[in-house]
């Protein structure tokens, strides 16, 4: 029974605050202002698990983007409306649908676009959140991993510096974008590969098993062939039979284009490490032999004394 009459104390106590509150313009803007800040961190606190898991589309990312608009402009009219210049103001505005249209079609030409060219990118999908991307845009090639997007921009993270490029929508949409990651029903993974050259007088079969092994002993290359479940050998194969030697291309395959530059590097130091401890496997490079001395038929060199 006591417990009931707490409750009962305490509900009234809110309502005498509600109501003093709500009468008050300056209190009632505050709380609406804090409502819509606490909105629009539950959204994000929302989507945030999608993100970690990176289960995040772009179809989500603009829903995301659209809910956070819709409460900040609701909101933001009610606060507004809460001044009487200000509700003057917008009853004046609203006695003229066409004048509104005109306004809204000239301030928020670009921001219109932008808007409906996200849309479109969200429900045709020619990316995903994660994908690795290449497009020229402006006369800017930009080569990275797409982000997130929003009602009006794409944030693509640059993959030569890791900066963040910030596309406009409608600019995304009318551009070439060359996806490496666009097919979801086929394993993504970075092809590079490793050319090098070794004399004729080296054993080619114990090159090619040393490479292999030098080539899995890579932590890239492991963690690529883990998570695929990869099972094959490394392909290596003789690409020429040059006038220097015998020329090998090793393919390097990784998860990423950035991961496939720092294994080769790393594989290509190896391969001078360990080929050097193997009496039996030369690398070949460009030389010429002289031979000194004259040869039945030719004429003597001369010598020149000073």
């Amino acid at each position: 029974m006591e417990t009931n009459q707490n409750y009962e104390e305490l509900k009234d106590g809110a309502k005498s605050v509600l109501q003093v509150v709500t009468s008050n313009n300056l209190y009632y803007g505050i709380l609406l202002l804090i409502v819509m800040i606490v909105s629009v961190k539950l959204i994000d606190l929302v989507f945030l698990p999608f993100r970690k898991a990176r289960k995040e589309t772009i179809l989500m990312s603009f829903i995301k983007a659209c809910l956070k608009a819709f409460v900040i402009i609701t909101l933001g009219i009610r606060i507004l409306s809460l001044s009487e210049a200000m509700s003057g103001f917008a009853s004046q505005i609203l006695m003229s649908s066409s004048l509104i249209v005109v306004v809204l079609g000239f301030v928020f030409q670009e921001g219109l676009s932008n808007i409906v060219h996200g849309f479109i990118l969200s429900i045709f999908k020619p990316f995903s959140i994660g994908d690795r991307v290449h497009i020229l845009v402006d006369g800017m090639d930009i080569i990275g991993y797409i982000q997130t997007i929003d009602l009006r921009n794409t944030v693509i993270r640059n993959a030569i510096n890791s900066s963040h490029v910030i596309v406009p929508n409608a600019k995304m949409d009318l551009c070439v974008i060359e996806n490496t990651f666009f097919s979801k029903d086929q394993d993504h993974f970075s092809t590079s590969f490793v050319d090098f050259c070794i004399t004729y007088d080296s054993d080619l079969e114990k090159t090619i098993a040393l490479t292999q092994e030098l080539v899995l002993e890579d932590p890239a290359v492991q963690r690529l062939r883990k998570e695929k479940q990869m099972t094959d050998p490394v392909p290596i194969i003789v690409t020429d039979l040059g006038p220097n030697g015998v020329s090998i291309r090793t393919v390097v395959q990784t998860l990423t284009a950035e991961e496939g530059i720092g294994s080769c590097s790393d594989i290509r130091r190896a391969m001078v490490r360990r080929f050097s401890e193997e009496k039996d496997v030369l690398f070949a490079y460009p030389h010429m032999s002289v031979v000194a001395g004259t040869g039945q038929g030719m004429p003597r060199p001369e010598r020149y004394e000073q």
